[in-house]
């Protein structure tokens, strides 16, 4: 029940999964972490695994709509835990949002991806019609930033009039277009090598009827929006006096646990440390009233802890 932290290297085939498997952690009323990484390339092995699998038509049509609706998730730029609560039919949580998961601590940078998304679009719709061919993701995004290959010129894709003409933007900047627009369901990934398809969803795009607004591709700053996650949930349940209770006693409990070769929640537990924060028991029969602390821990920590507790806390370092 003391899961902390739940990690996900690759896509989840749909949204009920992801939730499942995310619920494994913070069982105890505890804050815990969910992280994913995930990439075009997911995407597109999820759909082949689906084309496939031994399914009929039915069957295939369903995994798909769970794969395009967690993609959708992973796209999102609006709250992830009101997309949760809709998505199974409850009561979002406002337009103020939920404060808790990565899109609310730190908003990401929107830009018009309009025209980018049209370029491309023609791409795919100009390779079909001209040269009667479809790529993947790869081919398309040579032929928009004009990367000569000998392939390239067998084909006599350099020929094309959008030849180049996506030069200004990044191998990873043009992926992430990709990705958002297999998201938003105007693009379709088929086959085992996952060709482009544009589908009837890309025709307002081109006409320009519908505009295309993405997150920036960025580089991960390393930790940063766990450890936002983490101070911002304690900070929900602990003012600023017990907070500082809280690190002090977590890195006495740190330092004690790595004494004694053992993980820290051997020493006590994230809710022990938080109830000794909140109530600051100021005599051993005190610490025997909080959850976690027994009379084998009461003798050989009470002590240690009683000090730290009758420190005054500095909520302002």
């Amino acid at each position: 029940p003391d899961v902390r932290f739940v990690a996900h290297i690759d896509l989840p085939k749909s949204v009920e999964g992801y939730y499942q498997e995310t619920g494994r952690a913070g069982r105890d009323g505890e804050p815990a972490e969910a992280w994913m990484a995930y990439g075009l390339a997911d995407v597109v092995q999820q759909r082949q695994l689906i084309e496939r699998g031994d399914g009929d038509d039915a069957t295939k049509r369903n995994q798909l709509a769970h794969l395009n609706q967690m993609l959708a998730l992973c796209e999102l730029t609006t709250c992830r835990r009101r997309y949760l609560l809709e998505y199974f039919g409850e009561e979002g949580s406002g337009t103020s949002g939920c404060g808790n998961c990565d899109v609310c601590l730190d908003p990401p940078a929107l830009w018009d991806a309009t025209i980018p998304a049209q370029k491309l679009l023609s791409t795919v719709v100009r390779i079909g019609k001209e040269r009667g061919r479809t790529f993947a993701a790869g081919q398309h995004i040579d032929v928009l930033r004009g990367t000569e290959s000998e392939r390239s010129r067998a084909l006599r894709l350099d020929e094309l009039s959008t030849w180049g003409i996506g030069a200004d933007l990044s191998v990873a900047q043009w992926r992430g277009v990709v990705r958002h627009l297999l998201a938003i369901g105007a693009l379709d990934s088929r086959g085992e090598w996952g060709v482009l398809v544009p589908t009837d969803a890309a025709k307002p795009i081109l006409r320009g009827d519908e505009p295309v607004r993405m997150r920036e591709e960025v580089i991960a700053r390393r930790g940063g929006a766990a450890r936002a996650g983490r101070r911002v949930a304690a900070e929900a349940n602990l003012d600023a006096a017990q907070l500082d209770t809280f690190e002090r006693l977590r890195a006495w409990r740190r330092d004690e646990a790595r004494e004694q070769g053992v993980p820290p929640y051997v020493v006590f537990g994230d809710a022990t440390l938080r109830a000794l924060s909140v109530h600051r028991p100021g005599d051993r029969p005190g610490l025997l009233s909080i959850t976690g602390i027994g009379q084998a821990k009461l003798d050989r920590y009470g002590d240690a802890v009683l000090e730290l507790l009758r420190a005054p806390a500095h909520p302002d370092d």
